[in-house]
């Protein structure tokens, strides 16, 4: 598979050294990257999760589904159990944690330096759409990344599946003769993401089925673009004065720069003086206020408060100081 190859280190690395944790539900996303996987003979082992979601008969089902398929292809197995739903905050964001914290455990006690995310065209589309009803930025219309660290050690995820539509993945399942599991919930419509796959998302593939490979590729283009943005960003942080907890600009300096760069190198101060943490706190309307307030020739000063964070736009200066501990 020239994806995963290519995501794993290209012509610079050994299929050996590529062992990859392969995480997979059971649904036909994840058994057809495991089917695709295995035919090659590429060192990969079978990575699942129960949650705790749904009914315990249902969840050890799609589990033994996976184990059997890991016996199936003569590669590994192993899996977690993860229990969210008497924690507070959102449920699937808390649940999305939880897995991929067991899944990096799961890498590195298998020797996996990859863990492999069956993440499809389908679903880069939806991600999208979801991006522009929220009104998200370049980063958001970026969607689903290829690939990104997972924790703080050494893991990478990988997604090499992002060209590839569900139905191609469905097709292979029922050629291999694999049963897969279908998980209830992504047929609850009230969730934002399901509506959209049952509706819109899935009319848009029906009218263009070549669109979804296109989609893909406007979402390369637009993470090139925020690449682009994010260094020049970066290069206009270096133009502050810096402490650990506070960032101070000429004021000219962000007036004269261009709007989404001036906006980016705000983005990074933020996340800078809380230690890299909290960039999904900051809205695109606090940092368009902030923006307004020093594009105009009016001198007043200003006053903003960000999570954690009071911005001061003077005369002559930006400064961003850090007001938690």
């Amino acid at each position: 598979m020239e994806a995963w190859r290519k995501l794993t280190g290209g012509s610079q690395r050994r299929d050996e050294d590529r062992r990859s944790l392969v995480a997979c539900s059971g649904g036909a996303d994840s058994v057809a990257l495991a089917l695709i996987l295995a035919s090659k003979a590429l060192p990969i082992v079978l990575g699942h999760i129960v949650h705790d979601f749904r009914e315990e008969s249902q969840t050890l089902a799609e589990r033994d589904l996976v184990a059997g398929l890991a016996s199936r292809l003569g590669v590994g197995f192993c899996w977690r159990a993860v229990t969210v739903q008497k924690t507070p905050g959102n449920d699937e964001a808390n649940a999305r944690q939880a897995r991929y914290a067991q899944l990096e455990d799961m890498a590195l006690q298998e020797g996996c330096p990859f863990v492999l995310s069956a993440h499809h065209a389908n679903d880069q589309l939806e991600t999208m759409l979801m991006a522009m009803l929220r009104g998200s930025g370049l980063a958001g219309m970026g969607g689903i990344a290829p690939q990104r660290p997972l924790g703080t050690r050494g893991i990478k995820l990988i997604r090499p599946m992002l060209a590839t539509a569900h139905a191609d993945c469905a097709r292979l399942c029922a050629l291999a003769e694999q049963p897969f599991a279908t998980d209830p919930t992504n047929a609850d419509e009230s969730r934002l993401r399901a509506a959209l796959r049952h509706g819109p998302a899935a009319s848009l593939s029906t009218m263009r089925p070549a669109g979804l490979a296109k989609i893909a590729e406007t979402a390369a283009q637009l993470r090139q673009a925020q690449d682009l943005v994010d260094t020049l960003a970066g290069e206009l942080l270096k133009q502050a004065q810096r402490t650990p907890k506070s960032v101070i600009w000429e004021r000219p300096t962000l007036a004269h720069a261009h709007r989404v760069i001036a906006g980016a190198a705000l983005r990074l101060a933020f996340v800078s003086l809380h230690n890299g943490t909290r960039a999904d706190r900051l809205t695109g309307r606090a940092v368009a206020s902030v923006l307004d307030a020093i594009g105009r020739n009016n001198r007043q000063t200003r006053r903003f408060e960000w999570t954690g964070v009071q911005i001061v736009v003077g005369s002559d200066t930006v400064f961003l100081q850090r007001t938690q501990p």
